[in-house]
């Protein structure tokens, strides 16, 4: 960006830079505030996750805790069944929580059943979100750790087999030199390329399409939200762009992680020693 525009843009007050772009549905709260680039570990949600987790097994043993006498109360071949599928239930939840971290940890291994994997990562999202806001980090930042933690698994769950269909997501507010240069990457590429103006655009995409595997191409919240609706069924690797002027308007990517995704899938789709993808649980 030139440095008489860039000296321009700064100057302009929020509300001015909040009114120059038709801003999205997840936007629609936005004060025109310029943010920098988000670029979050893996280990933030995990840790949060890891801590709502625990939260969770807490109010389980307290509240098994005060039920316990009671329980005492009834029948032994009630009381002492009920006894034991909690103690199954704590010592399983913790046992899949281990492995859980143990695949994103890897990155190779498929050690539970892809939706259960998913299940449970789409479970601690949004308690993580409410739980990094009470510690200072915005939805953006636990969202883009999030994006991270998924295309772990997307990545480790997706089994090599024979071809398949591939979409690729673009957002409307692409700044056209990132849009450009997209198209010369996927040019002479049998895969289907749409842009998407929201989720309602992008869910028409994906039933006119019926990919098996997406790259999408988004803000984190965007990518949040279509995660949650469908990688259950078909997975996905979020890409969140880059905003120097704010978000939906001339927004940019890491043209290199876009390239990354795009060989994963080309080499996953050409060998034929497996069957498809993801492994169903």
């Amino acid at each position: 960006m030139p440095f008489e525009t860039q000296k321009e843009n700064d100057s302009e007050s929020p509300e001015k830079r909040a009114q120059d772009r038709k801003l999205g549905d997840e936007w629609e709260d936005w004060d025109g505030t310029p943010e920098g680039d988000i670029d979050e570990p893996k280990a933030r949600f995990i840790w949060l996750a890891s801590f709502v987790f625990v939260m969770f097994l807490g109010l389980l043993v307290l509240g098994a805790y005060l039920v316990y006498p009671r329980l005492g109360e009834w029948s032994p071949y009630v009381s002492w069944p009920l006894k034991a599928a909690f103690g199954v239930f704590l010592v399983g939840s913790v046992g899949v929580y281990l492995l859980f971290l143990m695949e994103v940890a890897t990155g190779a291994s498929r050690l539970l059943p892809y939706r259960w994997s998913e299940t449970l990562l789409l479970w601690l999202l949004p308690k993580s979100v409410w739980l990094g806001g009470k510690l200072g980090f915005s939805r953006d930042q636990v969202f883009n750790s999030f994006i991270k933690v998924n295309n772990v698994l997307s990545r480790s769950h997706t089994r090599p087999g024979g071809p398949r269909r591939l979409l690729v997501l673009l957002p409307r507010c692409l700044s056209r030199e990132t849009r450009q240069e997209i198209r010369r990457i996927m040019e002479g590429r049998p895969h289907a390329l749409a842009t998407a103006g929201g989720g309602e655009e992008a869910r028409k995409a994906i039933r006119k399409e019926r990919p098996d595997f997406i790259i999408a191409l988004a803000c984190e919240r965007d990518l949040a939200s279509g995660i949650k609706d469908v990688a259950l069924h078909v997975p996905v690797i979020g890409i969140p762009n880059k905003r120097p002027e704010g978000p939906c308007k001339n927004t940019q990517v890491d043209i290199e992680e876009f390239r990354q995704a795009l060989e994963f899938f080309e080499r996953i789709s050409k060998d034929q020693s497996s069957s498809s993808s993801p492994e169903s649980s």
